[in-house]
């Protein structure tokens, strides 16, 4: 063989391991065994061939103990076996030989377990060709695999469903569009049959293709989709179901535009004009879930003439026969109510509600053994500004009621709560307040009313500033109004009052035992703000942080950082829960708080992504940054340098660009912070270490002790006081470029303050008794700068014992 054929080889066989690799590591282990073959026949004794075959004959033998485990599993289908196979189907695939046996064996089986769609679901999420297979058999019938998957559990059903939207496993995107077509059109036709079990994972998957691929299905929607979806918003169905065919719903008028609006006013309307109580009840639950999602469709149609006009008669005969002691239909009041609540989010619907409504909102509302008349006093709340006191009034004492579920109550409440007169009528009624604090506490159905009472009660007004506030009045001069004045009830005072009273209340307890109990996103987002605004006051933090709310914070931010935060929503909270812990930590005693199982470093992690600076815009919130660099002081003065040295590894870059922030509160608690650090060893070093960084910071520092903010320069002097006690720092002050470094030091020994002359005697001190070489260039450099003249005249102007002994000191090492 030639030199060149035998190069051919050899790159030959270094390419076919390259792919070897390639489909070991992609789990083709089929096709790994094809290459490796034909590398063998090449040079049958090559080592690296002999390894890449035993590596895989191992995962083929894995593979093997995959499938017989699945098929173990499904003769008892024990939790214990699923945990098992559900951790081994991530780490091994099955060839498409064994995917078959062992779907015929999952598929099979009769059990209903649990732990059965556990293993199914992750079965068709994990394993690439289950996947395939299932897709063939998609094509090929579709109706006998969805009924299979139909009657398994939550997961399996999702995985199976999910097959469809996964583009890598069809040969064309016209087969992949037929196969979502085929299950669309299944999961609509078993919504129509009676008895169906979970409509509400049907109606999952339906919302599933309207959100991610709609253009796939939009050729199938129709008149008979719209009825179907809407009649699943019907108030007497599960809250799941409704929920899902809201998200359903709300898709397929956007992707329906024009055609969906007239089929969604198609369905109200003729089910109105049935007039039987079943098919009003459908109407006024669609209309009513319609209107969040897109008013301006829902209000059009409410706003038709005639249509409120028709249906007071239907409503007002449910009055006539309960004074009549016959029996009424109380869902379809209920759904009237959530209709017309639903409506005064439009100003022309609250009008035509106004004229037509409010006598039988108001006979509701009076009724002694009614079950709405919270919700017909929160409909009247908004309709009648005039009657607001009496509405709060009556939804105080049905939400004081021992006979009545208050949650209706509260959700008005919430509403009325909204404005600052009846902010300081809810808070002056401690019996109700403690009533909303028990319900905070016990009953998971009310936490997020509650909540929502409780975040308006201490919502502070939003600090404007002067740009905000001009544009602000050319808006309203441009819609020719005038900027609505602040209300002096909800001025900070009144709001601070406000907090006060809540926290006696014992609220902060209440919201750590809520949080234990609800995941809400919402909930927990309506928590941190009212804990961030109760740490306003400072007087308030102690009592907080003895009730909790740091440990809640800090797990609440923990649980955060481990969520997706692609919606604004998601990265508001943990921002937000940040914040109110670095309110916190601003006015408390860290070790009075930090334990070693609840260690400052997870209070440091939490805090420094604060810091970041998101733009340069003037409107950005600088106080959430410049109370976090108070709080991180704070946690830097403890003497477990474990904190400090936390920030300095994590967050000195950013702190560093906040040494230059243009705002002066900002910039001095940058340098008190820095300053603080300069009690651990690796503070030191990264302003003295020698390095191009350090000589930056030192650079950065020296120039911060001439600024005209003095508590500024008084940190920085500080800084230095603490920096010169270390060799290397007195090296690097030394070093400085054109005798910055001196120059700065005595400059601070000639400030017209007491204190910043001290911290200058100090530095200087340090200097001149430097130890060998490094205290010889300090006298040295000082004399240069006529700094035995310039300590004579700061000790001439200084009565501090301190200072005159520091100065007297230098001097005599200078003369």
């Amino acid at each position: 063989m030639s030199l060149h054929q035998l190069e051919d080889q050899k790159a030959r066989l270094s390419s076919l391991l390259t792919q070897v690799d390639d489909a070991i590591r992609t789990k083709e282990l089929i096709k790994a065994a094809t290459i490796l073959r034909e590398a063998s026949q090449l040079e049958p004794e090559n080592e690296d061939i002999k390894r890449r075959w035993l590596a895989l004959q191992t995962r083929e033998a894995g593979s093997a103990d995959l499938l017989a485990d699945i098929k173990s599993f499904t003769a008892g289908c024990q939790e214990e076996d699923a945990k098992k196979v559900v951790r081994l189907l991530g780490e091994k695939q099955l060839d498409a030989v064994e995917v078959s046996e062992a779907y015929d064996a999952l598929v099979g089986t009769t059990s209903n377990s649990p732990s059965l769609d556990e293993v199914l679901g992750a079965f068709l999420a994990r394993q690439i060709e289950a996947r395939r297979l299932v897709a063939t058999k998609l094509t090929d019938g579709a109706t006998e695999v969805f009924e299979q998957f139909l009657t398994r559990g939550d997961d399996a059903f999702r995985a199976f469903t999910g097959i469809a939207l996964d583009a890598s496993l069809w040969s064309s995107q016209a087969v992949a569009a037929a196969a979502q077509q085929d299950l669309f059109r299944l999961c609509i036709a078993s919504l129509i049959g009676a008895g169906v079990e979970r409509p509400d994972r049907l109606m999952k998957a339906v919302a599933r293709q309207l959100a991610i691929q709609p253009d796939k299905v939009t050729s199938l929607i129709d008149g008979d989709v719209f009825d179907i979806i809407l009649s699943q918003l019907d108030i007497r169905h599960d809250s799941s179901l409704r929920s899902q065919a809201m998200v359903a719903m709300s898709r397929l008028l956007e992707v329906s535009s024009e055609k969906g609006e007239k089929l969604f006013a198609g369905f109200v309307t003729s089910h109105v004009a049935k007039k039987t109580n079943d098919d009003l009840i459908m109407s006024f639950s669609a209309a009513a879930a319609v209107f969040p999602v897109l008013p301006e469709v829902a209000s059009r149609l409410f706003l038709t003439d005639g249509f409120v006009q028709g249906l007071m008669p239907h409503l007002e005969r449910g009055v006539d026969a309960a004074k009549a002691g016959k029996k009424k239909s109380k869902r379809l009041e209920q759904a009237a109510l959530e209709l017309l609540s639903a409506a005064c989010v439009n100003k022309s619907c609250r009008e035509l509600i106004r004229r037509h409504c409010i006598a039988w909102l108001q006979t509701l509302s009076d009724e002694r053994d009614g079950v709405h008349e919270a919700l017909a006093a929160l409909v009247l709340a908004k309709v009648s500004e005039e009657s607001i006191d009496e509405v709060t009034s009556k939804l105080s004492d049905l939400a004081l009621s021992a006979d009545n579920e208050p949650d209706q109550a509260v959700e008005g409440l919430a509403y009325v709560s909204l404005q600052p007169k009846m902010k300081d009528k809810i808070v002056a009624q401690p019996a109700l307040l403690a009533r909303l604090v028990t319900a905070l506490k016990g009953r998971p159905s009310a936490s997020f009313g509650t909540l929502t009472v409780f975040s308006n009660l201490t919502a502070y007004p939003l600090i404007q500033s002067e740009e905000a506030k001009k544009m602000s009045q050319l808006k309203a001069y441009a819609n020719s109004s005038k900027p609505a004045p602040e209300d002096p009830l909800d001025d900070e005072k009144h709001v601070t009052a406000r907090c006060k009273t809540l926290l006696d209340q014992n609220l902060v307890p209440a919201i750590v035992a809520c949080c234990r109990q609800t995941v809400s996103p919402a909930a927990i987002a309506l928590a941190v703000r009212i804990l961030l605004s109760i740490a306003k006051e400072q007087k308030h933090r102690p009592k907080m942080a003895q009730q909790g709310s740091i440990r809640l914070l800090l797990q609440i931010v923990e649980r955060s950082s481990k969520t997706d935060k692609s919606t604004n929503e998601a990265s508001l909270v943990e921002r937000t829960a940040s914040h109110a812990l670095a309110r916190l930590l601003i006015s408390i005693n860290p070790a009075h708080v930090f334990t070693s199982g609840l260690p400052a470093t997870s209070a440091v992690s939490a805090l420094i992504p604060l810091l970041s600076t998101e733009s340069d815009s003037e409107e950005r919130d600088l106080l959430p940054i410049f109370e976090a660099l108070l709080a991180l002081t704070n946690l830097a003065s403890m003497e477990d340098n474990a904190a400090g040295d936390l920030v300095i590894r994590s967050a000195l870059g950013k702190i560093e660009d906040l040494l230059f922030s243009s705002n002066t509160m900002v910039q001095r608690a940058s340098v008190e912070l820095v300053c603080n650090l300069m009690a651990s060893p690796n503070g030191v070093a990264s302003f003295a270490d020698g390095s191009s960084d350090a000589n930056r910071r030192m650079q950065i520092l020296l120039a911060l002790a001439d600024v005209e903010d003095l508590a500024t320069r008084r940190a920085a002097g500080g800084a230095l006081a603490m920096l010169t006690e270390w060799d290397l720092a007195m090296r690097a002050v030394l070093d400085a470029k054109d005798g910055k470094g001196v120059k700065s030091v005595l400059t601070m020994c000639k400030d017209d303050s007491e204190e910043m002359r001290h911290r200058g005697m100090v530095c200087v001190s340090n200097l001149v008794n430097g130890p060998g070489e490094i205290g010889s260039r300090s006298v040295r450099a000082i004399k240069q700068q006529n700094g035995v003249e310039a300590l004579t005249a700061a000790l001439k102007r200084s009565k501090t014992p301190e200072v005159l002994s520091l100065g007297i000191g230098a001097l005599k090492q200078l003369v």
